[in-house]
């Protein structure tokens, strides 16, 4: 299975980071170039919603963010070009001991089970699909937020993309919204990749909130509650695919 890094050609400490800990767990990586600040979105997305956008994050989307959601898209691209599923990390990773075993088990099972992350949970909720040996293979009942370190496949991969073509979300919150795109999405715990010190200097920046509108205030609410019961709803009615 083939992993792409994203990272900026600027990010010379963290590309060296990459290096030696992918390195040192015996695995083959490229790294991808990110999108670094997007002035035109309208080179990767179809339309900006800036209304919606402002509805599911309470601002505007920063032009560093549109380029991190750009990096993800173009990813998902190349895995729907290769015909085969891909891991795609950032690079502000630190990975534990037992990655590599980690994406032995991923590479065997992400044609079935679409979508595994590696990266640990903060907000997240899940419950067991099953046991691999040492590791546990979890469905997300709520799916947590950042993409550092996850596998995908070329089905759910086409899923993604269609939903992108509308840019009313930062990519990760767009992920979380199973109830649009339709996927269910996994973890597979312990996991095995953390933040590093790196990560406090994100690659996206520019994200300002400003005072929002009453209707702003309102639809956020409406939003935020209408995602409670979506999820819910769509989780009620999980069955894991048969081994």
């Amino acid at each position: 299975m083939n992993i792409f890094v994203i990272s900026l050609t600027k990010a010379t400490q963290r590309r060296a980071s990459c290096i030696e800990q992918l390195n040192e767990a015996g695995l083959e990586f490229s790294f991808f170039d990110a999108q670094s600040v997007v002035d035109d979105y309208s080179d990767f997305f179809e339309k900006y919603d800036e209304r919606e956008f402002q509805i599911n994050t309470g601002r505007t989307a920063a032009k560093g963010e549109i380029g991190c959601y750009a990096s993800h898209l173009a990813l998902w691209e190349k895995c729907v070009e290769l015909d085969e599923p891909i891991m795609i990390m950032e690079d502000d990773f630190y990975l534990t001991e037992g990655f590599h075993s980690a994406v032995s088990i991923v590479a065997d099972e992400i044609d079935q089970y679409g979508y595994i992350r590696l990266q640990s949970e903060g907000s997240g909720k899940s419950r067991l699909v099953k046991s691999i040996g040492d590791y546990k293979l979890l469905y997300y009942t709520k799916m947590p937020h950042s993409l550092m370190c996850y596998a995908i496949n070329p089905s759910v991969a086409k899923q993604f993309i269609r939903k992108a073509k509308i840019l009313d979300a930062p990519v990760d919150v767009m992920i979380k919204k199973t109830w649009e795109h339709k996927q269910r999405l996994y973890g597979l715990s312990p996991y095995t990749v953390i933040d590093s010190d790196l990560s406090s200097e994100s690659m996206i920046s520019g994200r300002v909130k400003h005072k929002k509108s009453l209707s702003i205030q309102f639809s956020r609410f409406l939003r935020k509650t209408s995602w409670i019961v979506n999820r819910v709803t769509f989780t009620a009615f999980f069955t894991p695919p048969k081994n």
